[in-house]
């Protein structure tokens, strides 16, 4: 019995313009208050150029070309050591310009990619030498892999320590599909971007996952979820922390796509912004280096 309707965007027409998302903002400053030692910022999309890497034909949005040495450009200013790079919607399941930003950027880098369900163990293998520690499914943009193969996916790498990482909307249907996806596989489950609730109140599912340590909830992209960059998210990221500090992730959302109309955030801003949500320096040490550690397999 298939675990869903198959809402795979394989047959659907491709956009005729999609939009153009805003540059990243070159480095301006460095944070008033600094990442602790060893920080990793787990979620990052790098854009090769178009020639090299074509954009898949369903995405509903463009991005610009953003080099991993622009990036690191972003990782000197801000203090950040170590950094997962995260297949995007709009690569579909062709991960080669991750792939190779893995091979440029050396042992301080980790991926996470969305696979077809026909990957040879043999390219899983490969992938994980070059650092990759998880699957992404997304369920918001034009999702690229159905829920049935990606769970069949799951138990393939098992053994390997990844994880699934899910784009999703933590609203009634999304908690629901959220509860019967972590039903289906053992893998850890990694919640982007606070889950993005309908609303500024904590998710109940999505807490109820945190408490038990089922699911990791990463503190990123606060301006998907606020007009107001994210000082009013100190709530949800209080009730987070008090349902499991331990599966708590701080992550950039570096170049910060899917902006058309408002330019994309400085970095140091966003680097602030955790120091607000989380004052206390052993609880940011614990996020930003002990968790992700722990998750993507670093030396601690």
């Amino acid at each position: 019995m298939a675990l869903s309707p198959d809402t795979s965007s394989a047959a659907r027409p491709a956009l005729a313009e999609p939009p153009l998302c805003q540059p990243p903002q070159p480095p301006r400053r460095r944070p008033r208050v600094p990442l602790p030692e060893g920080s990793c910022d787990t979620h990052v999309h790098i854009v090769g150029p178009a020639a090299r890497y074509p954009l898949d034909a369903r995405r509903n949005y463009t991005p610009l070309a953003c080099s991993l040495a622009q990036y690191r450009q972003a990782m000197s200013r801000c203090g950040i050591a170590r950094a997962v790079l995260v297949q995007p919607s709009f690569y579909g399941t062709d991960n080669r310009a991750l792939l190779d930003a893995l091979r440029e950027g050396g042992t301080g880098f980790r991926g996470v990619v969305v696979m077809p369900a026909d990957t040879s163990d043999d390219d899983i293998a490969a992938m994980d030498k070059l650092g990759v520690r998880g699957l992404r499914l997304n369920l918001v943009n034009p999702q690229m892999v159905s829920l049935d193969d990606a769970v069949a996916l799951c138990a393939r790498v098992a053994t390997r320590g990844w994880h699934l990482q899910l784009q999703m909307r933590a609203d009634e249907a999304g908690a629901a599909r959220l509860a019967r996806i972590a039903g289906c596989t053992e893998l850890p489950l990694v919640v982007d971007h606070f889950g993005r609730p309908p609303s500024l109140q904590p998710p109940p599912a999505l807490l109820g996952l945190l408490a038990s340590g089922r699911a990791y909830v990463k503190l990123s992209a606060p301006y998907r979820l606020t007009a107001t960059l994210g000082a009013d998210l100190r709530p949800l990221v209080r009730a987070c922390a008090q349902a499991n500090p331990e599966r708590l992730l701080w992550a950039s959302d570096w170049p910060h796509t899917e902006l058309f109309d408002t330019p994309a955030p400085h970095d140091a801003d966003l680097v602030d912004l955790l120091a607000l949500w989380l004052p206390d320096a052993a609880l940011r040490h614990q996020v930003c280096v002990g968790n992700p550690a722990r998750l993507y397999g670093y030396p601690a």
